[in-house]
């Protein structure tokens, strides 16, 4: 079987050094750059006023109850895009990783908090452009050309939905792709129906009607077996 013939990525943004808290990361152009994150911790203290009954006073008191603490991790949002991977930081700033340009670090950082764990590492030696590593968790994946960024795939898990900035994704239709991107064509081989955008984001698909849905996205370089 032949491998998937590799997208030609867009190189639009250096790479850069992300932390699992993602407070750096890279603008569009040439170089890098960073920005750290502007949230801080905010404490507030109530105090009570007024006259103290005397049945209050009189009464032992009772220990302080403790505040609530949140358990739930907050990771943030993972956005595809067709030259790479975008990371929302804020309310309105994304951070972008360019097929090309982002290293293995920056992405291994930005998907370890993004997707909410460790990744497992995959070498890939028979892909039909030369070898390849992977990265992935939980039906996510990325690809490595040595120690560069080069293509992701998501296959979709439970309990998270990615989506290009306007909104396709898994799920989506034909119809909705063909309506949200510019130079969209479809295909039908040994994967399944698939289609492609002039960008470089593609899919497969249940079916080539207007109303088949996405089953799996992808942008770059592939390692598919046909």
């Amino acid at each position: 079987m032949v491998a998937r013939r590799p997208i030609r990525p867009f190189l639009a943004c250096a790479a850069v050094a992300w932390s699992a808290t993602l407070t750096a990361g890279c603008t569009g152009g040439a170089s890098s750059s960073s920005a750290t994150s502007q949230g801080g911790s905010v404490t507030a203290a109530a105090t009570s006023t007024g006259a103290t009954s005397a049945a209050s006073a009189a009464a032992p008191s009772s220990p302080a109850a403790a505040a609530p603490t949140s358990t739930s991790a907050v990771h943030p949002v993972m956005v595809l895009e067709p030259d790479g991977l975008g990371f929302l930081v804020g309310d309105a700033s994304i951070r972008h990783l360019r097929f090309g340009e982002a290293d293995a670090t920056a992405v291994t950082s930005a998907l370890t908090a993004a997707l909410g764990g460790p990744l497992t590492v995959d070498n890939l030696p028979e892909c039909g452009q030369g070898p390849r590593k992977g990265l992935r968790r939980a039906g996510f994946s990325a690809l490595l050309d040595g120690t560069k960024f080069v293509g992701w795939t998501d296959q979709g898990a439970a309990g998270r939905h990615l989506t290009t900035v306007n909104g396709i994704g898994i799920g989506s239709t034909l119809g909705q792709v063909t309506a949200a991107m510019t130079g969209v064509t479809t295909s039908n081989d040994s994967l399944r129906p698939e289609f492609i955008s002039a960008g470089g984001f593609g899919g497969t698909l249940t079916g080539l009607a207007t109303g088949s849905t996405v089953k799996l996205t992808y942008a770059g370089e592939t390692c598919f077996f046909r």
